[in-house]
């Protein structure tokens, strides 16, 4: 399995986790309404809606199954990244994602991939590819097109 389809599998899970359990965004009063018309009918009488950030509302009723299913697709993600042997891929797009290559620090990318990945890791591939990076932007060809165009 390749680190797009891993990346693609959880997303799915993810989305069906959270149609499964009622759970809506709304950033308006009318998303609001329109989500809580659709879950209403799974509800206890008197039940309230719980916020889970981000816009996000789930019945209370799920919150426990919300919380069991996403440790669980984050456990399987876990396992399928070491199965194969993509954690440099996975922290190259985490770096990528929160433009550590731009911001010139690794701090977003270490909170996003949370306590699985050590500091160290993280900056060995950073340090990596923004060699990489920079060889390819000082090739000698580059700049001299880019003289051309002047």
């Amino acid at each position: 399995m390749t680190y797009q389809e891993i990346k693609d599998k959880k997303q799915t899970d993810y989305n069906e986790l959270f149609n499964s359990l009622g759970v809506f965004w709304a950033f308006s009063n009318k998303q609001f309404d329109e989500g809580f018309e659709k879950v209403k009918p799974t509800m206890a009488d008197g039940e309230k809606l719980v916020s889970i950030g981000g816009g996000g509302y789930i019945p209370k009723h799920n919150v426990e199954a919300l919380i069991t299913g996403t440790k669980a697709i984050d456990e399987t993600f876990k396992q399928q990244i070491k199965d194969a042997k993509a954690r440099e891929t996975h922290i190259l797009y985490e770096l990528n994602n929160h433009e550590a290559y731009y911001t010139g620090t690794i701090d977003a990318t270490l909170d996003a991939l949370g306590d699985d990945y050590t500091a160290e890791e993280v900056q060995a591939v950073y340090n990596k590819f923004r060699a990489e990076k920079y060889r390819e932007e000082t090739k000698a060809d580059k700049y001299i097109s880019d003289l051309k165009t002047i």
